[in-house]
């Protein structure tokens, strides 16, 4: 069953949620009861035994953390000039 981490636009609490398919509860921050696009969605480390991988794994994490952060602020940017 997958298991996704998402943070709180709100309060900034990084939190995981399990997915089971009978389930129809939303992904809810436990800290303020954020939801929806109050949520954003976190990439997540996998598990290994083996030291390489893990540190490429992490430099690959970094990266699309910091291009997920760009497109956003990008995207942000463009609907706040629309107004």
């Amino acid at each position: 069953m997958p298991i996704f981490e998402y943070q709180c636009r709100k309060c900034k609490t990084i939190f995981e949620h399990l997915v089971i398919p009978t389930t129809t509860d939303k992904a809810t921050c436990p800290k303020c009861k954020s939801k929806g696009k109050n949520l954003e969605p976190v990439i997540s480390m996998f598990a290994t035994k083996q030291d390489h991988v893990t540190s490429r794994h992490m430099d690959w994490v970094k990266k699309e953390s910091n291009n997920l952060k760009y497109e956003r602020m990008q995207t942000e940017k463009r609907l706040a000039s629309e107004d």
